[in-house]
């Protein structure tokens, strides 16, 4: 593949994973407006947050399987076009219920995304190439969270909150004739019976029983459980603990994604001659160092955008190195069931970042010190995974 044409291939992909920020990190200025309109609390609004990401990963178990039976292609146009619908639903809401419920099923249908593209980079390249197209990719899709909480909290300051749902109907409409237009159609071997519910829970216990996939997917739900904790979490420290504006909590937001989106770009130049293994390493102490940090700011009661957000740098800064090699070395050994293996990961990971998310809506307390802790056991569950199953898996590997 000429180098234009994986530049190419990259920001199309990169297009995809977007539909998640979206949905997630563009409604999180929501939090603070959306529970006085409906006359209820904070904690049902997170709640709305966590039927969402409950979505997403309920709907990681569809879209493998189905685009390897149906193919890639038509899988995301359908997807994509449900989401456009159920944005606009989203807009028009009569109440929190109606939300929470609408929300479950954009965040259903936002995961046709990622879940097919990765599907693609296993149709198309090995384990190692296959790791720095997705950092790639990732990194671009990066720009997304970066700029989708500033963009929705001014979207909502200036014209109201049913209108930032039109936007990710606007953006999702975009991605939709991206991929009519400009994506081929990578499986080439489609499997008939893949969505067969006798041969969909096989594949799923011969993926679960390989010891590789376990590995590297504990490692990765834990750091997912960190990464939700904070989107979660945030909105109560900036906005209600500490005052921010929703514009001001969309450019503090901002920052931390800026790092993400630069260690991802990096990462993809650098992996070949590092290899996997050692990112997933160096980026699991960085994470456990930073959840630690974050906890000891917290209950020292050195409460300040600094103390909260600095470690958060750190941590998706971490993630960058982390997530490339998890979803590599997860996926690696299924070349035959590529799709599966992906919405299996997937469900993995958004499952932990449900659990993480509902846990900071019963815990909430008006401060960051749910958001602290959550992220604390998560990054050091991370860096145990990595210890007592990852490095392990990795050692056996050379010596054998």
């Amino acid at each position: 593949m000429t180098g234009w044409r994986f530049a190419f291939l990259a920001g199309l992909l990169g297009l995809l994973p977007m539909l998640l920020p979206l949905t997630v990190d563009g409604s999180l200025p929501l939090v603070s407006v959306v529970p006085a309109y409906f006359q209820t609390s904070t904690a049902y609004v997170q709640y709305s947050l966590s039927a969402a990401v409950l979505g997403i990963a309920l709907g990681q178990l569809v879209y493998g399987p189905l685009s390897d039976r149906f193919g890639r292609k038509p899988v995301l146009i359908g997807g994509i076009s449900l989401y456009i619908a159920t944005a606009i639903a989203c807009s028009m809401a009569a109440n929190i219920e109606q939300l929470i419920g609408l929300r479950f099923l954009q965040g259903f249908f936002a995961c046709s995304g990622i879940i097919v593209a990765r599907a693609i980079i296993r149709d198309l390249f090995d384990r190692e190439a296959g790791a720095r197209l997705f950092a790639l990719m990732m990194g671009i899709h990066g720009i997304m969270p970066t700029i989708a909480p500033f963009v929705s909290g001014w979207v909502t300051q200036e014209y109201g909150w049913r209108n930032v749902f039109w936007v990710m109907a606007g953006f999702a409409l975009f991605a939709l004739l991206s991929v009519m237009l400009g994506l081929s159609e990578t499986n080439k071997a489609r499997t008939a019976n893949a969505v067969q519910p006798s041969v969909l829970f096989r594949n799923y216990r011969i993926i679960l029983w390989d010891r590789a996939f376990r590995s590297y997917a504990t490692c990765a739900c834990f750091m997912y459980g960190a990464l939700m904790a904070y989107f979660a979490g945030a909105p109560v420290g900036l906005i209600q603990y500490l005052g921010l504006s929703p514009v001001e909590f969309g450019i503090a937001m901002a920052v931390p994604m800026v790092f993400y989106m630069v260690a991802q770009i990096g990462v993809a130049r650098i992996a070949p001659g590092i290899g996997m293994d050692r990112m997933i390493r160096v980026g699991v102490i960085t994470a456990a160092t930073a959840g630690i940090g974050m906890l000891v700011f917290v209950t020292s009661g050195i409460i300040n955008v600094y103390t909260l957000m600095g470690p958060v740098v750190l941590i998706l800064t971490s993630l960058a190195f982390i997530s490339p090699g998890t979803t590599a070395g997860a996926m690696s050994p299924f070349a035959h069931m590529a799709g599966a293996a992906s919405s299996l990961l997937g469900f993995i990971q958004f499952v932990a970042a449900a659990i993480a998310t509902a846990v900071i809506g019963v815990l909430n307390d008006g401060t960051p010190y749910p958001m602290a802790a959550v992220i604390c056991i998560c990054t050091v569950c991370a860096l145990i995974a990595y210890l007592t199953l990852v490095r392990r898996l990795a050692h056996q590997a050379t010596t054998s």
